[in-house]
């Protein structure tokens, strides 16, 4: 066999002592929290979450996937697949260290296609955990995995779009400052250039949180929640699309 050709997953030694800060720092501040989070929910548990944050970029461990002109580590991909096997150890891992779903899908997509305005209005606030963020996608009627089957709309007219449709499972809606939607602006294209992603503030008049949806007996509140979201006439500018128009999908 030609060695050669053999991948290497040796991890190297500064990889394993960062990986030790993250489990001695889970172990003394976030494991005895799990008991706690137990008979409180995530609303609930907030100031003390918080104080852990800070705690967490105090020792220099935040949003390991984040690039560090950003205020994060900028671990390459395989490295942030360590740490992030080490902090699901706990459902509160990913949240207390800045690096969870959606936001980090949020970011990614902000860092890739922003603008800079796009980025200092939305991704350097969702970066310090300022704010939270939403991913709006899957819809009641329609396969939620399948970009090329969406019923929202969004309607070029003039220098805005409008956008209206029902979405639902909306992960961390309650409490977002802004969802990155997914709409149909290309009706007629072909199927894999339909859809564009668009960013929607939500104190936007035309967005509207609808309830949070029950899940396994639970609706959950705040960052652990999942959501029915309606966009009804919702107008935001055009300069809120990431990305080419119809390049979502």
């Amino acid at each position: 066999m030609c060695k050669k050709n053999l991948m290497d997953f040796t991890i190297a030694p500064e990889t394993k002592t960062l990986l030790d800060r993250f489990r001695n720092f889970l172990a003394e501040h976030v494991l005895p929290l799990e008991p706690e989070f137990v008979d409180k929910s995530f609303k609930q548990m907030l100031p003390r979450l918080t104080e852990v944050r800070a705690l967490v970029k105090k020792e220099g461990l935040w949003a390991p996937q984040l690039p560090k002109e950003w205020g994060g580590l900028g671990l390459p991909f395989r490295n942030h697949a360590l740490v992030s096997e080490v902090l699901g150890w706990t459902p509160l891992g990913h949240y207390v260290f800045g690096c969870q779903a959606p936001d980090a899908g949020n970011m990614e997509i902000l860092l890739q296609y922003g603008t800079d305005e796009q980025k200092q209005k939305f991704l350097a606030p969702l970066g310090r955990g300022e704010i939270r963020s939403c991913f709006s996608m899957t819809e009641p009627d329609r396969a939620g995995s399948n970009p090329t089957w969406l019923d929202t709309r969004a309607v070029r007219d003039g220098d805005d779009y409008v956008i209206n449709g029902r979405k639902w499972f909306t992960s961390s809606a309650d409490g977002a400052a802004f969802a990155i939607v997914m709409a149909v602006t290309n009706p007629d294209a072909p199927p894999y250039a339909r859809a564009s992603q668009i960013i929607v503030p939500t104190d936007n008049p035309g967005f509207r949180h609808v309830r949070r949806i029950s899940v396994m007996g639970h609706e959950g509140s705040d960052y652990a929640s999942h959501s029915e979201v309606a966009y009804e006439n919702c107008r935001v500018p055009v300069s809120n699309l990431l990305g080419p128009e119809g390049g979502a999908s």
